[in-house]
């Protein structure tokens, strides 16, 4: 009897909640083929999209007064240590294969000559990078600058 008076009750919410999902269904249709109705959504997203193109300017702006970096300076800086991490890789790579090269190559008398020569040669890589490496970049080059210097710091 209770699963009945159950199977009952649940017919009779799901025959309510299919008239009212057609019900609202239609109205839904009857708004969105009124033209007038779409030329007026369209011109309120027209406005919006306005409103969100100043309001990006003015944080641009605000940032630049503020000098804090904005969602676009941080995505370059990204990039920048994406393409520096890639550079510093490839470097050590051919150092390592040059360094192979050359091992098997000179004399016996010579590694002693590489290995005190390894501090001056980690250094004079640094130096070249950090001078070479952004000469296209004025206003970024202070701090990619110690990006780079931290970057070498840590892989050591």
């Amino acid at each position: 009897m209770v699963q009945k008076k159950k199977v009952k009750q649940l017919q009779a919410l799901k025959s309510k909640t299919k008239k009212s999902e057609d019900t609202i269904s239609g109205i839904a249709h009857k708004l969105l083929n009124d033209p007038k109705l779409v030329e007026v959504i369209k011109l309120g997203s027209k406005s919006h999209y306005e409103f969100i193109k100043l309001v990006r300017e003015y944080a641009d702006v605000i940032a630049l007064h503020l000098n804090t970096p904005t969602k676009d300076d941080v995505a370059n800086v990204a990039q920048l240590v994406k393409q520096l991490e890639e550079k510093i890789d490839s470097l050590e790579e051919k150092l390592k294969d040059a360094e192979l090269g050359a091992e098997k190559n000179t004399p016996e008398h010579y590694q002693e000559h590489f290995r005190t020569y390894d501090k001056d040669r980690k250094k004079k890589w640094k130096d070249m990078l950090t001078q070479n490496m952004f000469d296209t970049s004025v206003d970024n080059s202070l701090g990619t600058k110690e990006l780079l210097e931290r970057l070498i710091d840590r892989r050591r």
